[in-house]
Formats: structure tokens, sequence, C-alpha cells
């Protein structure tokens, strides 16, 4: 019984394997698009943070910084299948790093009093979606 509870458990702890370079580049593609959503919501929620309170505006990027770690860590797990998924693996772990970083930057600032500069936040995390969205693009899922 034990043997069976330890199988289930590291089975259910295991990322979907990428069996060839084009499995392994729907999958990035996946997280791109994934990770272009969360920073799509804080652009917003940073953009009209004069309208909001600021617990809602906490939890939002709260909950944005702790989806971009899941999906940046849920797709570490995948091992790239060839030297070029290698590299796919690269562009899309540093862009979803870059990401989660600008929002944990951002939430650290609302911590501690306010966003120095929303609009340069927008700006930043415009560009960084629209990186992710033409990642994502360029590996469909």
């Amino acid at each position: 019984m034990r043997w069976i509870l330890l199988a289930l458990l590291l089975v259910a702890g295991c990322a979907s394997p990428a069996w060839n370079d084009t499995d392994y580049a729907k999958k990035a593609g996946a997280t791109a698009e994934s990770a272009a959503s969360s920073v799509e919501l804080v652009r917003l929620a940073v953009a009209n943070e004069a309208k909001l309170t600021r617990p809602y505006l906490q939890t939002v990027l709260t909950e944005a910084a702790g989806s971009l770690g899941s999906v940046d860590s849920q797709f570490g797990a995948v091992q790239p299948p060839s030297v070029a998924a290698s590299a796919v693996r690269e562009e899309i772990t540093g862009l979803t790093s870059d990401a989660a970083e600008q929002v944990q930057v951002l939430l650290n600032e609302l911590r501690l009093r306010e966003i120095r500069d929303p609009a340069r936040a927008t700006a930043d995390l415009a560009e960084l979606g629209d990186r992710l969205r033409a990642f994502a693009e360029a590996h469909p899922s």
C-alpha cells in the first residue's frame, strides 16, 4: 500500500514530458499565453490604480506574482528534448522571469508605500506583454 501511495505522489509531482521539439514549443507557447494574461491583468490594475483600493491592488499583484511563479516553475520542470528546444527554454524562461520580477518589484513598492511611477510601469508591462504574446504566436499551443 505504501508503494502505491509513493508512486501516486511521484506521478502527481511530475510535469508532463515533451516528447519532441514541436510538443515542447507548444508547451512554451501555452506558458507564454498564461504569463501574458497575468502581465495584462497587472498592467490594467496599475494603469487604473487611482480607481482601485490599495488592498484590492495588492491582492491583484500578489495573485499575479503567484501565478507567474507557478507558470515559470511548471514549465521549468519540463526537460527540453533537444539543443534547439533548449534555446526555446532560455527565451521563455527569460520572459517569464522578467515578468515575475517586474510584478514583484511593483508589489514591493506598493507594500512599502505606493507604486513609484505607474505610467512607466504600465509601459514596461505593455512591452513585456507584447513580447510574451509574440512568443506565443510564434509557438502556438
